[in-house]
Order: structure tokens, then sequence, then C-alpha cells
């Protein structure tokens, strides 16, 4: 837990992965450091660039890691909702609660414009956490849907297949 407060610290003030990764080399194994980033793009444009992190820059599912988000357009926290729980009815299917879901990303998402930060912050098997740069936006107590809200990007039926290998960081 401590790892993962860290590095929501050390991200918040922009640091390059390099140097990230040179910092939480130096605090041992708890360290949390850059796995892969990537862009998501919509017909040539770069919509958000996303970066993955977890302990000692090595993801694994069952262990605590983040998902940066940061905006290049401005979207509204109810766009940011629709598209996260289609994502997740896309690899799910419908969800019986659907509406009671859509309110708590709605509850969570603020606004967002050109150069806003969002992470989320995974607790694999409890919970998923949402932060503006360092501000807690709250968060989602349900486990299973915090693995499915991962699996937008994470999962490999993710829509964005390069995205994907980009974030887990795997050659090109």
């Amino acid at each position: 837990m401590r790892a993962i407060r860290l590095c929501l610290v050390l991200l918040s003030v922009s640091i390059s992965p390099g140097l990230l990764a040179s910092i939480n080399a130096s605090l041992g194994d708890g360290g949390c450091s850059a796995v892969g980033a990537g862009q998501l793009k919509w017909w040539g444009m770069t919509v958000y660039d996303a970066r993955l992190y977890a302990s000692g820059g090595s993801y694994r599912p069952d262990q605590p890691h983040a998902i940066e988000i940061t905006y290049n357009f401005s979207f509204s926290g109810e766009q940011l909702a629709r598209s996260s729980l289609e994502e997740i009815e896309r690899l799910f299917g419908r969800q019986s609660n659907r509406e009671a879901l859509l309110e708590v990303f709605e509850s969570l998402f603020p606004d967002v414009g050109k150069g806003d930060r969002i992470i989320a912050v995974h607790h694999p098997g409890s919970h998923v956490e949402f932060y503006r740069d360092t501000t807690l936006l709250g968060r989602i107590e349900d486990r299973e849907l915090a693995a499915m809200f991962f699996a937008i990007w994470l999962d490999p039926r993710t829509r964005e297949h390069e995205l994907r290998a980009n974030l887990l960081g795997y050659p090109g």
C-alpha cells in the first residue's frame, strides 16, 4: 500500500519514467515504476496517453497496479462513465445492474480537458481507487467491478490490442 501511495506522489510531479524507475530502484522491491505506455488513437488523433505502473515495473494481475490516463481532448464525466460501461458490457455482456453501475461511474469521473490526468489504482481482489492527480475521487469497493474496469485496457479481448501490448511492455 505504501509503495502505491509513493507511486502516486511521484506521478503527481510528472517525472519521466526513467527518473521514476531510478528513484524506485533505490527504494527496493516495493518501488512502483512504469511497465509500459501507449496512446489511444481515433482517426489519427491521439485521444489520450496511457501508462501502466506496477511494483518493480512488472505487471502481475494479482498484484497492485495503476493506470494513468492523460487526456488530449475534453470529455464530460458522463461521457467517461458511459464509455467505461459500454466497454465493460462489450467484454462481459449486458449488466443487470447497469443503471447502478452508471451512477457509480458518474459519481467518480469528473469532466476532463486537455492535459488532465486520472489515475486508477487497482488492488486485485479488493477495490480500485480513482485519483485526479493526487486528489482521491473515490473508490469502487466491488472487486469484480474493479477487475472489469481494468479489463478495458488489459484483457486480451480489449478493443485496443496495440495499446494493451504497449501498456504491458510487449515488444512491437
